[in-house]
């Protein structure tokens, strides 16, 4: 895995994901990947280091269940490949 990646099923949840991460875990905001296709447009890119800790916190959130998907990214350009890890 070279990064994890959080998209989201509506941008108040992303906004609200940054305002839950924002001094804990390192991220940054981006465009979400053509090969995940379910989401509002916006991701989270994190190092995979910080997805656990990114995905307890959001868990603990007010965020709704299933507001946010949790996907390991390998690779780049044709070869890159974005499972959910959550």
């Amino acid at each position: 895995m070279d990064y994890c990646l959080i998209a989201f099923s509506s941008s108040s949840g992303a906004i609200q994901a940054q305002r839950v991460l924002k001094g804990h875990v390192a991220f940054q905001t981006m465009p979400v990947l053509r090969e995940i296709s379910a989401s509002c447009g916006i991701a989270l890119r994190l190092p995979p280091e910080s997805a656990e800790e990114a995905a307890a916190l959001l868990s603990g959130s007010e965020l709704r269940p299933g507001e946010f998907t949790l996907y390991a990214v390998t690779g780049q350009g044709p070869g890159l490949t974005a499972e959910p890890i959550q």
